[in-house]
């Protein structure tokens, strides 16, 4: 029996994930999202296989039903095989966040800064 409808916060681990045909094609493995700002990117579901079995990714736009304890696809049986197994993302360090066309002021040597200071030079 289908539960109520619900919104994408309240879904949680290990909730049913069925394809538009209504087969049971896994679980709930990870809500993707930012729920500060409200944004609701997919699900990441597993199949219940072995610990080398990695979860598959179903973006927001393909989930069709939100019900309390499941999530319904809008995919046939036949494009939820051909999804992509889930990756977490990677954070990228600030630095490599840097524009490309900046240039990068040159570096100078401790004893050049160390005269500058004690000469009262400004930095260049």
């Amino acid at each position: 029996m289908a539960g109520d409808p619900v919104a994408w916060r309240v879904i949680e681990r290990g909730w049913r994930v069925l394809d538009a045909a209504g087969n049971e094609v896994g679980s709930v493995d990870r809500i993707v999202g930012d729920v500060d700002a409200d944004i609701f990117n997919g699900i990441a579901f597993g199949d219940g296989g072995t610990v080398l079995t990695r979860s598959r990714y179903v973006p927001a736009e393909h989930v069709a039903e939100i019900r309390e304890g499941e999530i319904v696809l809008d995919l046939p049986p036949e494009e939820v095989a051909k999804l992509e197994p889930y990756q977490e993302p990677i954070s990228e360090p600030l630095a490599d966040l840097a524009a490309e066309d900046e240039p990068e002021a040159p570096r100078k040597s401790g004893l050049q800064e160390f005269l500058d200071r004690l000469f009262g030079r400004r930095p260049s």
